[in-house]
């Protein structure tokens, strides 16, 4: 069932919930990692609103993945993200384009939903947020996306922007994210991996 964002701590909520996620997915970066479990998590524990129960189990898998965040975590996360996301043995296990996890459809970059992806990022007036070799359907990609229709919509009085961010939720990012969690899960991702994910899919879903 969709949640009501008419109040403004769900939606500050359901924006740092969807920032926190696309850092996970950026790319390795300690510094984040540190900022979030040092910080960024426990604040948003804080205040999971009741009415996001999916969030909050998402949350503390994430906190607990990530602490005491180290210099040898860091570097077991950022060996995950490269054997997972960019080139493990065979492939990588779990790529982070929604290309990738079409139904029925033989895992390849590039198809459809990037260049559906490209045409809103172009309607939006956005640059691509990563390397300019990345696809646009990168999971951080979309979920920046996302981030960019509800907080304009909320914050520069674009109120038609909600809706259009409510069916790119639903559409798009709940229909592919559980397919790519099932991927981290076979390819024994690392739980702060999953967890991020499985974050990003409670918001999807909050949404939709």
């Amino acid at each position: 069932m969709p949640v009501s964002t008419a109040d403004t701590r769900t939606r500050i909520f359901l924006l740092d919930c969807l920032e926190c996620a696309a850092a996970v997915f950026r790319g390795p970066d300690a510094d984040a990692w540190t900022r979030l479990a040092g910080a960024g998590l426990p604040d948003l524990l804080d205040r999971a609103p009741a009415m996001l129960p999916h969030a909050t189990p998402a949350l503390r898998k994430l906190q607990s993945a990530l602490s005491p965040m180290n210099p040898d975590l860091a570097a077991t996360l950022e060996t995950e993200f490269v054997r997972l996301f960019v080139a493990g043995r065979g492939g990588a296990a779990a790529p982070p384009y929604e290309s990738c996890h079409l139904p029925s459809v033989t895992p390849r970059t590039m198809a459809a939903p990037a260049l559906d992806m490209q045409r809103r990022l172009d309607a939006a007036g956005l640059a691509l947020g990563l390397d300019s070799n990345e696809p646009p359907d990168h999971l951080a990609i979309e979920l920046e996306l996302l981030y960019h229709l509800l907080a304009s919509s909320w914050t520069q009085n674009q109120p038609g922007l909600e809706p259009q961010a409510r069916a790119f939720a639903t559409q798009t990012l709940a229909a592919w994210l559980p397919r790519f969690i099932t991927a981290l899960e076979n390819g024994d991702a690392h739980p702060a991996y999953t967890a991020a994910a499985e974050l990003a899919e409670a918001v999807a879903e909050a949404l939709a």
